[in-house]
């Protein structure tokens, strides 16, 4: 009859096993969350430092921050790589302190649990993208657009493409902010970040009833 040991070595491994020999090979794995917003902004100054400010700090944490901030007039777009309770705290952060820096933000892009960066640093700039005139996006796919956006800011990093070349103009941005097909900001942080409350059937016929006692039983 067959040892424990030897049928154990039949068998394939299971996906715990895998998952605990690679990181022993390879070291802990990654967990970074993508995010990727657009908002429209008054003061283009501000809204740099704003940024910058929460990311210097945020670069001396365990893990830091990757990613990139391109300012222009009247608006901005801002790709962030970083882990997701420190991405969830900047969030919060943006849209109670930012109210007056940035307005109608809206969430184009987050994917959890990355394993790996697009950037390898945080960088921000003032860029001058070629003006648009009017923008009208109402028949295209927003996640099509999502992924047109990010794609154009990873070339920045994988390519070495310009920065100005590869961002949206402020027009653009703009008609970004008004879509319905991605969150506000507000409507992002109460759907991913604000504990879940769900009403059981029992707390609807909250208190218990009597127990009813019947004849003959």
């Amino acid at each position: 009859m067959a040892s424990e040991d030897e049928v154990k070595a039949l068998r394939p491994p299971s996906l715990l096993e895998v998952l605990d020999n690679r990181e022993k090979t390879d070291g802990p794995r990654l967990s970074l969350t993508h995010l990727l917003y657009v908002a429209k902004t008054q003061d283009k100054d501000a809204a740099l430092e704003f940024h910058r400010e929460v990311m210097v700090d945020l670069q001396k944490v365990e893990g830091g921050v990757t990613g990139i901030l391109l300012v222009q007039d009247g608006a901005l777009v801002h790709y962030m790589e970083a882990s997701n309770f420190h991405t969830s705290a900047f969030l919060r952060h943006l849209n109670t302190q930012g109210k007056g820096v940035v307005s109608d933000a809206r969430v184009m892009l987050s994917s959890e649990d990355c394993d790996r960066r697009n950037f390898s640093k945080w960088t921000s700039l003032h860029v001058n993208a070629a003006s648009e005139g009017d923008v009208s996006i109402s028949g295209e796919d927003p996640t099509d657009l999502a992924f047109d956006l990010f794609t154009n800011l990873c070339k920045i990093q994988s390519a070495g493409e310009k920065p100005v070349t590869m961002c949206p103009s402020a027009q653009r941005v703009e008609a970004y902010t008004t879509c319905e097909g991605f969150f506000l900001l507000e409507e992002y942080l109460d759907m991913f970040d604000a504990p879940v409350t769900l009403v059981l059937g029992s707390e609807k016929v909250w208190p218990l009833q009597p127990t009813v006692s019947y004849a003959g039983l």
